[in-house]
């Protein structure tokens, strides 16, 4: 081979080496301004159905609050609602990278026990943030209105259903107190 077809040959690996640097540097660039979306339509459907279930006009209706106690739940709801759909958000997020994991030819044991964990945490934090906000709505509700809270915050705390568990979740699908 002599040099006129070596300095091309050179010349070609340079090229390719430069587009195949730009095409990745354009890649990485990309991902950072546009991330995929995990959440998908049908998870935001559900996230905006129980949005609306549980929003300040739902309990307003059910609990029949006055105007001093609704606008005291307004303020609390604004504190809850953007934690509680956060959580819910990330654990979407989480489940799917579990499924991929999961589903995918070289599974790791690690990461699976790692998503796992965290889905777990996310979980309790999600119930923490919720009794908290039950036990504020319960402090400016009277007798009935607690009782009323109670039944409302039932399904919330014991059904599975969003999970693939169809019934009223609880031992054997009952709801304690049944």
């Amino acid at each position: 081979m002599n040099a006129e077809n070596k300095f091309q040959l050179m010349i070609w690996a340079i090229v390719i080496l430069a587009i195949m640097n730009i095409s990745t540097l354009a890649t990485i660039m990309y991902r950072k301004y546009h991330p995929e979306k995990s959440v998908t339509v049908s998870d935001q459907k559900r996230l905006d159905a129980d949005s609306e279930k549980f929003s300040g006009g739902f309990f307003c209706d059910k609990l029949n609050l006055n105007g001093e106690q609704m606008e005291k739940f307004r303020n609390m709801c604004h504190v809850f609602r953007p934690q509680a759909r956060d959580i819910t958000i990330e654990l979407a997020q989480k489940r799917v990278q579990l499924l991929i994991e999961m589903s995918g030819s070289g599974i790791d044991t690690v990461r699976l026990n790692a998503l796992s964990d965290s889905i777990g945490q996310l979980h309790t934090d999600l119930k923490k943030v919720t009794y908290r906000y039950y036990l504020e709505i319960k402090t400016i509700c009277d007798t009935m209105q607690q009782i009323k809270l109670k039944e409302l915050f039932g399904e919330m705390f014991t059904n599975d259903s969003q999970y693939g568990f169809q019934g009223n979740g609880g031992q054997r699908g009952m709801m304690p107190g049944r």
